[in-house]
């Protein structure tokens, strides 16, 4: 009779999504994390075959975690403004896996900003507010949106400005309401 297995592969999801939450991308192999929970690395490679694949796997739990539970809190009624507050706290009580994903390219090569901008999408498409936006108008709000609060957030995080979600709701409905009255919106190219 087989052994049962004792590690899951959700619990070494979860071993890779604290890593990341913890210590960062730098270090980010199966040997680091085994080591950080006590465990050998097999459970990994036995489940994940090889590093990128555990990779993947732990960037779409931490997909999971970010997208669903954390930037679907609402911190506004205008679902845009509260998406783009909802960021800068996420960044903010997760100051390494912010890093991880946005600053050291654990989501390389505009996975990151893909997978964004499709969530964005979905939200955009569930507004009464903006389901009428054309392509170019939502590509528009994403990307300049994205600027400004990875800004924020990333101030926020190394401690040189606190914002305050009245605050934060001034600027981004701001933000939203002069890209939307701009006749000339083109989405900025990659």
């Amino acid at each position: 009779m087989p052994r049962k297995k004792v590690i899951t592969d959700e619990m070494m999801l979860d071993f890779g999504f604290q890593y990341l939450n913890t210590y960062g991308f730098e270090k980010f192999t199966a040997r680091d994390v085994a080591q950080k929970f006590g465990i050998s690395t097999q459970p990994i490679y036995g489940a994940f075959k090889n590093m990128e694949n555990y990779k993947r796997a732990v960037l779409a739990h931490v997909f999971h975690y970010m997208f669903d539970v954390k930037l679907s809190e609402k911190y506004a009624e205008d679902p845009l403004v509260s998406i783009a507050i909802a960021f800068i706290r996420f960044s903010e009580e997760n100051p390494n896996l912010y890093r991880a994903l946005f600053v050291e390219g654990f989501a390389r090569n505009h996975v990151m900003f893909d997978y964004s901008l499709e969530n964005y999408k979905k939200i955009v498409a569930n507004s009464s507010q903006y389901k009428d936006l054309t392509e170019d108008q939502i590509e528009a709000l994403h990307i300049r949106t994205w600027i400004v609060v990875n800004g924020m957030a990333a101030s926020s995080i190394a401690g040189i400005r606190t914002y305050s979600n009245e605050y934060l709701i001034t600027i981004f409905e701001e933000i939203i309401n002069y890209i939307l009255k701009n006749p000339n919106i083109v989405p900025i190219s990659r």
